[in-house]
C-alpha cells in the first residue's frame, strides 16, 4: 500500500486521542498564565494548537519509514564481533507500528479525505464571502467628529494603512485584508453612534489590525484542516478566538478608554449590532467569539500584573507541561501499516523480513574464532565477513553458506560460528516462520 495512505490514517488515528490530551494541558497551561492576562492565555492557546496539529505527525512518520534493520554488535573475546542483518527488498515494521487490515485502512483514509475536503469547502466559502462582502462595500470617509476618532486611534495603535468601508450587508463592523488592511462599518453607523462607541469599535478592530489577528485567523483555519474533524479541535479554536478578544479588549483599555466607559460601550454596541442572518465570511467581528458576558467580568477585575521571575515562572511551567506531554503521547503513538491479506502462514516457506514478517532476534552467539594462520596480522587488521542463513521456525540456522568472502580460514570459521547462533524466530502474524536473513562477521585483531 501506499506509504502516504499509511501516513494519513496514522496521523487521524493519533489525532483522535492525542488532540483531547494535549487540549487538556493547553487549558492547565492557559489557567497557569492567568494571572498575566489574556495575551500570555492567547500564546498558550495557539501553541497548544500548533502543538496538536503535528505531534500526530511524529508517530505517523513511522508508516513512512523504510525498513531500517537493527544491528546488534557483540563483543568477541577473540577480537572478533557479529552483525545481523535482513536480506531481500521487504521491510522491517518500524517500532511502534501497528499492522491493521487493507479494507480498516482504507475506510479510515475515505472518512479523514471526506472531512478533509468539507471542511475545506467550508473554509473556502467563508473566505468567498468575504470577498463579495468587499466588492459590495464602498470607502468611506468619516464626518469632521468620526474622523477625529478615526485619527485619534490610528495614532494610538500605530496604524496607518488600515482602510474604512461602509456595507449595507453587516449589522456590526467587521475587519479583514492580509496586506492592506479594511474595516467595514454597517451603513451610517459614524454618523449615529455616539462617539465613546465609535472609540470603542474602532479601537477593538484596529487593536486586531495591530495584531494581525486576520492574517494569523486565515493561517489557523488553513492549518486547522487538519484535525477539523476532532470536535476538541473546535474548542481549541474557540479558546483562541475567546483570548484574542479579551487581549484586544485589554489594548483598548490600556490606550484608548477606562474600563468602565468601554464597558458601558461594548453594552450598547451589543444592543444593536448582534443580530442573526450574518453573511458567512471569515472577517474578524465586534462579538464573534460570544463571549460578551465573560469579556464584562474580566473587565470589572483588576488585574496585578506579577513580577518578572513570576512570570517566568509560569512560562517556564506551562512549557514544561506542554513539551512533557508531547514527549509523552509521543512514545505511546502508533504508526500503521497495511496488513497483508493473505492470513495462512506455509511451513516450509522461506520468508522475507517485511511489513507482516518480524526479524528474528540474536539469542545466542558464542564468539567465532580468530584463524590460527591469521594470528601473524599486525594489530588493527580486520576483515568482514557475510554469512547467508535461513533461521527456521525454531530458530536454528540452515543452508549456512558465504555471501562475500574474507579468505578461506576466515569463512570456515564464520560458518563454523553462525551454525552454533540461536535465535528467537520472526514472527508472521503471531506465528514462527522461517526467514533469510546475512549476518555479517567482523574479525578483528586488537
Amino acid at each position: 500500500m501506499n506509504s502516504a495512505v499509511c501516513f494519513v490514517v496514522s496521523y487521524a488515528i493519533n489525532a483522535a486521542w492525542q488532540v483531547p490530551l494535549l487540549a487538556t494541558v493547553g487549558f492547565a497551561a492557559s489557567q497557569i498564565l492567568r494571572r498575566w492576562g489574556p495575551q500570555a492565555q492567547h500564546v498558550a492557546w495557539v501553541a497548544t494548537f500548533l502543538i496538536s496539529l503535528s505531534t500526530p505527525a511524529l508517530a505517523a512518520l513511522r508508516a513512512l519509514l523504510p525498513l531500517a534493520i537493527s544491528w546488534g554488535y557483540i563483543s568477541a573475546n577473540s577480537g572478533a564481533s557479529v552483525a545481523m542483518a535482513g536480506t531481500g527488498a521487504g521491510h522491517a515494521i518500524p517500532a511502534g507500528t501497528v499492522l491493521l487490515p487493507s479494507t480498516v485502512v482504507w475506510l479510515v483514509f475515505d472518512l479523514y479525505a471526506f472531512a478533509l475536503a468539507w471542511f475545506a469547502v467550508r473554509l473556502l466559502r467563508s473566505v468567498k464571502g468575504t470577498k463579495s462582502l468587499m466588492r459590495r462595500s464602498a470607502p468611506l470617509r468619516p464626518a469632521a467628529a468620526g474622523e477625529e476618532i478615526w485619527g485619534q486611534v490610528r495614532r494610538a495603535f500605530a496604524v496607518a494603512d488600515a482602510r474604512l468601508f461602509s456595507s449595507e450587508s453587516v449589522a456590526g463592523i467587521a475587519t479583514t485584508g492580509v496586506r492592506r488592511p479594511a474595516i467595514i462599518l454597517p451603513a451610517d453607523f459614524a454618523s449615529r453612534w455616539a462617539a465613546d462607541d465609535l472609540l470603542s469599535a474602532l479601537g477593538h478592530e484596529l487593536a486586531h489590525v495591530r495584531r494581525h489577528d486576520y492574517a494569523k485567523n486565515l493561517l489557523y483555519e488553513t492549518a486547522g484542516l487538519l484535525t477539523a474533524f476532532h470536535p476538541v479541535s473546535w474548542m481549541v479554536k474557540a479558546q483562541i478566538a475567546r483570548t484574542r478578544e479579551m487581549a484586544c479588549d485589554a489594548m483598548v483599555v490600556e490606550s484608548l478608554l477606562d474600563r468602565k466607559r468601554y464597558r458601558q460601550s461594548l453594552l450598547r454596541l451589543a444592543e444593536r449590532m448582534m443580530s442573526p442572518g450574518r453573511v458567512a465570511t471569515n472577517a474578524l467581528g465586534l462579538f464573534d467569539a460570544n463571549i460578551l458576558k465573560e469579556r464584562i467580568m474580566m473587565m470589572k477585575l483588576k488585574r496585578t500584573i506579577p513580577n518578572r521571575l513570576v512570570r517566568i515562572t509560569m512560562a517556564g511551567g506551562a512549557t514544561l507541561l506542554l513539551l512533557a506531554t508531547v514527549i509523552g503521547s509521543t512514545a505511546f503513538a502508533k504508526g500503521v501499516a497495511e496488513r497483508a491479506t493473505e492470513q495462512t502462514t506455509s511451513p516450509n516457506k522461506v520468508y522475507q523480513i517485511g511489513p507482516d514478517v518480524t526479524a528474528p532476534v540474536l539469542d545466542f552467539a558464542p564468539d567465532p574464532e580468530f584463524p590460527k594462520s591469521a594470528m601473524k596480522e599486525p594489530r588493527g587488521f580486520g576483515v568482514i565477513c557475510v554469512v547467508g542463513v535461513v533461521v527456521n521456525r525454531h530458530g536454528l540456522p540452515e543452508d549456512v553458506h558465504v555471501v562475500q568472502s574474507a579468505g578461506k580460514s576466515f569463512d570456515a570459521e564464520a560458518i563454523k560460528g553462525v551454525r552454533r547462533y540461536r535465535f528467537k524466530p520472526a514472527l508472521r502474524h503471531g506465528d514462527p516462520v522461517a526467514v533469510a536473513i546475512n549476518i555479517e562477521v567482523n574479525f578483528k585483531k586488537y
